[in-house]
């Protein structure tokens, strides 16, 4: 039966492009094939690249913010960090 694995990693925007985009891919795919125990349909790679803004918690986390809920007042407080995530999936039997 197929099924689906993936990995995602958070790059700052700032210093994102298409050289670092590729290397990052390179390494969650290795990254896949090492911990996968199901055979990997080599053909089936997909890559998906997502822009968000990043903001620290009160843990000092980093959580996604979401400006639609968020009061200007803490928006302004808090500590942000544009990322562009970058997702992999693949497909194993």
């Amino acid at each position: 039966m197929a099924k689906i694995i993936s990995a995602s990693v958070n790059v700052a925007l700032a210093e994102y492009d298409e050289s670092l985009k590729k290397h990052v891919v390179e390494l969650m795919k290795e990254s896949l094939r090492e911990k996968a125990t199901e055979y990997i349909l080599e053909n089936t790679w997909e890559v998906v690249e997502n822009k968000r803004t990043l903001s620290v918690n009160e843990d000092g986390l980093l959580e996604t913010q979401d400006e639609e809920t968020m009061a200007p007042e803490i928006s302004d407080t808090r500590e942000t960090l544009e990322v562009m995530t970058i997702g992999i999936t693949v497909t194993v039997v």
